[in-house]
């Protein structure tokens, strides 16, 4: 049924098989990073407005792909746990739930997108001088919204199957196309017209719906299970449940982080250009960190997840302490060579200012404590969705956020005169305090009776109900 056979479940964590989901994880996710980084360079050749005219449409690809999240983050989970349970019906009906979710929602963020754009551009205050532009991209580059979806539906279960590979292979060739294709139409070579960022906008598209024709047919051979389209649409309450329970808490942690980021990239705007250049270069250099805590966690939610379905919460809480372990170490070697042996070598990749490196040094070493709690943060919050205790992070989310890392962060860089350093010291009390609480959480097994709750209400074995069989 899926890579994970039972059998395997119960011989407990390996960090063979955990590396084989992780490290497919980690490559797609950085290809994701870098691409957008070879975009962005690419247009710059054209000029800085060409750069500026884009920054609408990225963010709102940004924004898009959080709301999907809503759903996969929850239909992720909930397929793993049906795998781990051996429940091939309640599989199906997940599967063709989450299709039909997933579509819906698309059509009305490309719906809202589209229509919509020029009222999103009065309300981000986009300049005249690119108004036009940055609208007319937003519109394009929208369309491709709904195949992101279904994409990310796709790539969600293929990954609860364990097959992280499929959609690290698909994401690598669309990634490879999108820079041909941008090189073609950007610029206007290979007899193709110099469309500009209309170009990029239109390449990104086709890559989309490209990747939606090879994940839905991996998705099929894969996983063998027959679609039928009909059923995308019949709507089974205790399933929408079951996904949402997850996906909004998981989406909502997310948000909350990204709103908090962007409040105190404001704060940061307030200390001159050269401060908040210095803060967007330097979460450049967290991400390459973060892009590997992320593919552990991920790989780490699916094995739980499979657990949580077996009731076998004695190997879920052995394969989290397990990937603690490998976390804390890994990042920790990260963490020393990357900010504070190789910290000057990345930095001069984005700019040779001197000032810069000079603000960015003290923050290094602000990095090795700040990181370790990040790790903790991670893995362990996506292993507390896997066992469907998903409210309790994002309410941690939102206290420690706002009640920490804002108000520490402003009153160290504004009213102490610490600058940058006093804004990322604040993210760092937030992840630390954070990473304890869910480290005390799980091990308070306060957990265990979320995981039994779930197992009764949807995995003990019912009588058959008519009116849904696939």
């Amino acid at each position: 049924m899926s890579d994970t056979s039972p059998q395997q479940l119960a011989s407990g964590p390996k960090h063979g098989k955990l590396f084989s989901l992780s490290w497919p994880i980690f490559i797609d996710l950085t290809m994701h990073f870098f691409t957008i980084i070879i975009n962005t360079a690419m247009v710059s050749m054209l000029s800085l407005q060409a750069v500026a005219e884009m920054n609408l449409g990225g963010q709102a690809f940004q924004f898009a792909f959080t709301l999907f999240n809503f759903i996969n983050i929850g239909v992720c989970v909930c397929c793993a746990q049906a795998i781990g349970k051996c429940n091939k019906k309640m599989l199906r009906r997940i599967v063709h739930m989450s299709f039909g979710l997933n579509i819906v929602w698309g059509i009305l963020i490309t719906s809202g997108c589209f229509f919509g754009a020029k009222l999103i551009c009065d309300i981000m205050n986009i300049p005249d001088d690119i108004y036009v532009t940055s609208k007319n991209y937003l519109m394009i580059l929208s369309i491709m919204f709904i195949a992101e979806a279904v994409n990310l539906c796709c790539s969600s279960i293929l990954r609860a199957y364990g097959r992280t590979r499929d959609p690290m292979y698909v994401n690598i060739a669309a990634n490879v196309f999108v820079i041909i294709s941008n090189y073609a139409l950007l610029f206007g070579h290979f007899g193709f017209p110099k469309m500009g960022i209309y170009g990029v906008a239109i390449s990104a598209v086709i890559a989309r719906f490209l990747s939606v024709a090879f994940l839905f047919y991996l998705m099929r051979t894969r996983t063998k299970i027959r679609i039928i389209p009909k059923f995308f649409f019949v709507v089974k309450k205790d399933i929408l449940k079951q996904i949402f329970a997850v996906g909004i808490p998981g989406a909502g942690e997310n948000m909350t982080w990204q709103l908090q980021f962007l409040f105190m990239t404001s704060v940061v705007g307030t200390l001159g250009s050269t401060a908040l250049a210095t803060h967007g270069i330097y979460m450049q250099m967290c991400t390459i960190i973060m892009l590997f805590s992320i593919s552990i966690a991920l790989g780490t939610e699916i094995l739980i997840s499979q657990y949580a379905g077996a009731m076998k919460l004695k190997l879920a809480n052995k394969q989290l302490l397990h990937s603690v372990k490998i976390g804390l170490c890994i990042t920790a070697l990260l963490v020393i060579n990357i900010p504070i042996w190789m910290g000057d070598a990345v930095l001069s990749i984005f700019t040779s200012d001197s000032t810069v490196f000079e603000i960015a040094r003290p923050i290094f070493y602000v990095s090795l404590i700040m990181e370790m709690g990040r790790i903790l943060n991670i893995i362990i919050i996506n292993s507390l969705r896997a066992v469907n205790d998903a409210k309790f992070p994002m309410f941690m989310a939102i206290f420690s956020m706002w009640g920490v890392s804002v108000p520490v962060g402003t009153f160290l860089s504004l009213y102490m005169g610490m600058g940058l350093l006093g804004v990322w010291i604040g993210f760092c009390c937030d992840e630390c305090t954070r990473g304890l609480i869910m480290l005390l959480r799980w091990k308070s097994k306060a957990w265990v009776s979320k995981a039994r709750d779930n197992y009764r209400k949807h995995y003990k074995t019912k009588t058959k109900k008519k009116g849904y069989a696939l």
